[in-house]
C-alpha cells in the first residue's frame, strides 16, 4: 500500500491527525503483517520527528523480545530479555521510559551502537499492549531531530499510536486463525474486540474528582456496529466528553468508530478551551478526507466546567440529551443542531450550552436506545427515556441511572433481538462541594 505525501500538514496537530489516520487505513487495508508493520514504523519515525525506530515484538514462551523492524540494523534479529536494557525495562514494568541522554541511562546497553556506529542520544521507549493488558511488544524511538529530547506530549502520542499497533498484531494473530477457520466469525469478534477496547470500563472512573460523578455502558448488538462514548479531563477544572454513532455495521465500521474517537481526542487535547466547535470542525474535515467508504458518524461532544457546571457542547446530527434535574424533572435538550461528521468538509459547527446545578445529571444515548423495538414492533421511544428518568429517585448515582433505564429497556423489549448498538453515558454534576451521590 502507498500512502499519499501530497497532503500538507500545517500545524502540529493536523500532523498527529494525519499519521492516525493513515495508520488507520493501513490497518483497514494491509492484510501483510511485514509489510503493515514496515510502513507503520516509518510512520512513527516521521511523526515523532526521531531518526530511527525500533519495534520488538514479545516471545511469550521464552519471555523475551526480539526485533521485528529496527531501522538501520543490519542484524536479522535481535532478542532482549525481559528487565535486560531499555526495551526489557519497557517491557518488565509495562510503563513508557524516556531518557534524554542514553549513555547516562545505566540501563542503557549500547552493544547496538557499537556494532552498527550509530549513537543513540535521547530515546522514547513505550510498550505495545493489548486492550486487556497483554504485552505484545515495544516500540523505541530514538535521537529527537534538531538535538531536542521528546516531551510528555510526544510520549502521549506515542501510546495513541502504540494503540493502533496492538490492533495490528491481535489482527495478525486472528488471521492466522481465519486461514484454519471461520474468516467472518473471526473478522466480526474482532471488530467487537476493536470497539469495546476503545470505551471506558472501569468504573468509578474520576475517584480523585468528586464534582462528577460519570458512568457509561456499550452493548453491541449481535452484529458490531461503531458506537462510541469516550471521556477525560483536559485540565484540573474541565472534562471533555463525547458519544457517536457510525452508520454502518462490520469491521470497517469498527475501524472508523476507533479513527474517530483518537481524531476527537487528539483534536481535543490539542485545542485547549471551550472551543468544542472548534474540535469538530477539525474532526470532520479529516473525516471528510479520509474516507472512501463514505461511512459518516452522528457525534455530540461537550466540555463540562467542574467548578461552574456549565457545558459548553457541539452537535453532530446526534441525539438530543436528556438533563434530569436534582429534584427529578428530566428535560429533553433543545440542541442548538448540526449535521453528522463526514458529509461536508467545510460544515461549520456551532457552540451550545447546557447549565448544570449540583445534583443534575446530564443523560446521553445512542438512537439504539429510542428506537429499540419489542415484538409487537413498537418503539421505545423518547418518550419512554424521559419517563424512566422521571421514575427515578431524587439524586440517584449515575450508575444507577444508566443500569435503570437498561433494565427498563430490556423488559420492553422482552425476547426481539437486539438490531443496533445500545450506549449510555451520564455525567451527573456533583458540584465544587461534592454532593454524596
Amino acid at each position: 500500500m502507498q500512502l499519499n505525501r501530497g497532503v500538507q500538514i500545517l500545524t502540529n496537530p493536523e500532523r498527529k491527525l494525519e499519521v492516525l489516520l493513515r495508520l488507520s487505513q493501513v490497518l483497514g487495508q494491509e492484510i501483510h503483517l511485514d509489510r503493515m508493520l514496515g510502513i507503520m514504523v516509518s510512520e512513527v519515525t516521521q511523526a515523532m520527528g526521531a531518526e530511527r525506530t525500533s519495534l520488538f515484538l514479545y516471545d511469550e514462551p521464552k519471555r523475551e523480545l526480539f526485533s521485528k523492524v529496527a531501522e538501520g540494523m543490519q542484524e536479522k534479529e535481535i532478542r532482549v530479555a525481559l528487565g535486560v536494557g531499555i526495551a526489557g525495562a519497557t517491557a518488565a514494568t509495562r510503563q513508557s521510559i524516556n531518557i534524554r541522554n542514553a549513555y547516562s541511562d545505566p540501563r542503557f546497553d549500547s552493544t547496538a551502537d557499537k556494532h552498527s556506529g550509530f549513537v543513540t542520544r535521547s530515546l522514547l521507549s513505550t510498550p505495545i499492549l493489548s486492550n486487556k493488558n497483554r504485552l505484545l511488544g515495544v516500540v523505541q524511538v530514538l535521537n529527537k531531530l534538531n538535538d531536542e529530547v521528546f516531551t510528555d506530549e510526544d510520549e502521549e502520542f506515542l501510546r495513541g499510536i502504540c494503540s493502533h499497533l496492538a490492533l495490528t498484531l491481535e489482527r495478525a494473530e486472528l488471521v492466522e486463525v481465519h486461514v484454519q477457520s471461520q474468516k467472518l466469525q473471526e473478522s466480526l469478534r474482532l471488530a467487537h474486540d476493536i470497539q469495546m477496547s476503545l470505551v471506558p470500563q472501569h468504573f468509578p472512573a474520576l475517584p480523585d474528582k468528586p464534582e462528577i460523578d460519570v458512568y457509561g455502558t456499550l452493548k453491541p448488538a449481535l452484529d458490531v456496529g461503531g458506537d462510541l462514548y469516550d471521556f477525560f479531563l483536559l485540565d484540573d477544572d474541565h472534562l471533555c466528553f463525547v458519544i457517536g454513532d457510525v452508520s454502518d455495521k462490520g469491521v470497517h465500521a469498527a475501524l472508523f468508530m476507533a479513527m474517530t474517537r483518537s481524531a476527537f481526542k487528539i483534536s481535543a487535547r490539542a485545542h485547549q478551551g471551550d472551543w468544542i466547535e472548534t474540535i469538530l470542525n477539525v474532526v470532520n474535515r479529516f473525516l471528510c478526507e479520509n474516507n472512501d467508504s463514505q461511512m459518516f458518524v452522528t457525534m455530540l461532544g461537550g466540555i463540562l466546567d467542574l467548578r461552574t457546571g456549565h457545558i459548553k457542547y457541539a452537535d453532530g446530527g446526534h441525539e438530543p440529551p436528556f438533563v434530569v434535574r436534582r429534584w427529578g424533572k428530566a428535560e429533553m435538550v433543545e440542541k442548538k443542531g448540526g449535521i453528522a461528521l463526514a458529509v461536508i468538509d467545510n460544515y461549520v459547527f456551532q457552540a451550545g450550552e447546557i447549565q448544570l446545578e449540583p445534583g443534575d445529571a446530564l443523560v446521553l444515548y445512542t438512537d439504539g436506545i429510542n428506537e429499540a423495538m419489542n415484538m409487537q414492533r413498537q418503539l421505545f421511544k423518547d418518550s419512554r427515556i424521559q419517563a424512566t428518568l422521571e421514575s427515578l429517585r431524587d439524586g440517584e448515582s449515575a450508575e444507577v441511572i444508566v443500569k435503570t433505564l437498561m433494565k427498563n429497556l430490556s423488559e420492553f423489549v422482552g425476547d426481539a433481538p437486539q438490531s443496533d448498538d445500545i450506549t449510555i453515558l451520564v455525567l451527573r454534576y456533583m458540584g465544587t462541594r461534592g454532593l454524596k451521590a
